[in-house]
């Protein structure tokens, strides 16, 4: 039941839409600007730069503040496999829930400054490679397709470097995938159509 608890409260504040939030304080529907992707890049580019770094803080928080709760005060079991793995899957829902806002009708960005505060909570020292990727590749309306391989490499080098001494790796890795493949799906297809 605190696993099913954890996984909701994550997806719940993981749906939180801090960039159209803080871009309606500044008069401009992020939706209906630049790419309107509801998300720190589109924000950085139509908004300003203060401003989208302040939602990139708070869209990585998303994913650090729902797995810190599991951790330290849920106190999640864990089963057959580590505790992390399950906090590891509620940074997964608040991904889900930045992706599929249920205050959006399941609606929402791509989820990549979440996913980097998942990878700060659980590899740290891969947060910084995940933090130039995201602010190289955002740099231009038409760049972030680029940033989804980056992010496949860097999980790619998490299983090589880790893949004997962390045994639930592989298959959280494999779920954290699958959810951000189908969350940039259209990014996926104009890139196999070269409109990018």
């Amino acid at each position: 039941m605190v696993v099913i608890l954890s996984l909701v409260g994550g997806y719940l504040f993981g749906s939180i839409p801090f960039a159209i939030i803080i871009s309606r304080l500044r008069g401009v529907d992020i939706r209906k600007a630049g790419t309107g992707n509801p998300g720190a890049a589109n924000v950085l580019r139509e908004v300003g730069k203060v401003w989208g770094i302040i939602v990139f803080l708070l869209d990585i928080a998303k994913g650090i503040i729902p797995m810190l709760i599991a951790d330290r005060m849920l106190n999640i079991p864990a089963y057959h496999l580590h505790h992390l793995f399950w906090v590891g899957l509620v940074g997964v829902s608040a991904v889900a829930g930045h992706c599929w806002s249920v205050f959006l009708d399941f609606k929402g960005g791509r989820g990549l400054a979440t996913t980097g505060g998942v990878i700060l909570y659980l590899f740290p020292k891969f947060f910084l490679i995940g933090t130039a990727a995201y602010f190289i590749t955002q740099r231009s309306p038409r760049n972030p397709i680029v940033v989804l391989p980056i992010f496949i490499l860097v999980f790619g080098i998490l299983i090589w470097i880790y893949r004997n001494s962390i045994p639930w790796l592989i298959p959280f890795l494999l779920i954290f995938l699958t959810v951000g493949l189908i969350a940039n799906r259209q990014a996926i297809k104009e890139l196999k159509g070269g409109t990018h």
